[in-house]
């Protein structure tokens, strides 16, 4: 038993939605070859593509295992699994490079065991694999990665709706500078916040949600860039952040924003973007080593594709 499957990357917190938003990419992906056999022995997991070199040597240490672990659990089988992953999203990018590798894992499985787990469940445990990534089982990023589209999603009770994005939007995400992990990150933020940015920030992610679909500019230009609670903090440990985000806005962007932890950013367009006017401000304002991506929300999740 063997399939292939490709699963987007996603922008999660897309400003003021931390851990509740997060919207699939059509590219970068990652594809993941997989075989489920009764026979005995060890799993065989091997990366490959771009960024492998990123991934510990020890497959038990990413984001798969905790998912391998969670269907050995709940069906009582004994099995087996080989996987090939190529790694076409950065790790510790901002671009849930983690929570696509479980969302993909968790697909893969649920076809091959003939699990037949709802879209509900399948969020629950590709979840857990992020606690490799950021010691927390957060849902935002494999949800979209998963389901593709614009996944709001309560991280409490797991309820989600998707959203279907209109497809006249385009993304830059410029990959720049580092970040010791999205663990480290998410524990720089308060336990405690002031009403008044409660409110700002549920204020903004609804009028998000709304500017999106109806191609309000001018409110989507606010939501995106009105979070005062999460990226604040972040953004002190990113100096590439205002060359960045002063590049974007001046190429046309609607609006600007960290890209989940960061430390890449993203800005969303209503026209295709200008690569190379972008890539000539981004090296006139002092910034060398980066990679651009331009590329569109996807309505479309992960997915079975042929086998190469």
């Amino acid at each position: 038993m063997s399939i292939c499957v490709r699963s987007p990357a996603s922008i999660a917190n897309l400003g003021p939605g931390f851990d509740i938003m997060s919207l699939a990419l059509e590219e970068p992906y990652d594809e993941v070859y997989m075989e489920v056999s009764r026979s005995g022995g060890d799993d065989y997991i091997r990366f490959t593509g771009d960024y492998q070199r990123y991934l510990p040597s020890d497959y038990r240490a990413t984001t798969l295992y905790p998912v391998i672990e969670e269907f050995r659990r709940i069906t009582g089988l004994d099995f087996r699994v080989r996987a090939i992953v190529r790694k076409g999203i950065k790790p510790a990018s901002g671009l849930g490079s983690s929570g696509t590798d479980a969302a993909a894992v968790a697909y893969a499985l649920n076809k091959l065991l003939n699990t037949d787990l709802d879209p509900r469940f399948l969020i629950r445990i590709a979840a857990l694999g992020e606690t490799a990534a950021a010691g927390v089982p957060h849902m935002d990023n494999v949800a979209a990665s998963l389901l593709g589209g614009l996944i709001i999603i309560n991280p409490v009770t797991g309820d989600f709706v998707k959203v279907e994005v209109p497809n006249n939007y385009w993304f830059v995400v410029v990959l720049a500078g580092s970040k010791a992990s999205t663990g480290e990150m998410r524990r720089l933020l308060p336990s405690a916040i002031d009403m008044r940015d409660f409110k700002n920030n549920l204020a903004y992610a609804s009028i998000l949600v709304y500017s999106l679909i109806t191609n309000n500019r001018e409110m989507l230009s606010k939501a995106l860039m009105g979070d005062s609670i999460v990226e604040p903090i972040r953004i002190k440990y990113y100096p590439h952040y205002g060359i960045v985000k002063e590049t974007l806005l001046k190429a046309g962007a609607i609006g600007v924003a960290l890209s989940g932890a960061g430390p890449s950013l993203f800005g969303v367009f209503d026209s295709e973007p200008p690569r190379d006017h972008i890539n000539e401000l981004l090296r006139k304002n002092g910034l060398r080593d980066y990679v651009l991506i331009i590329t569109k929300p996807t309505n479309t999740g992960t997915k079975e594709v042929s086998c190469n």
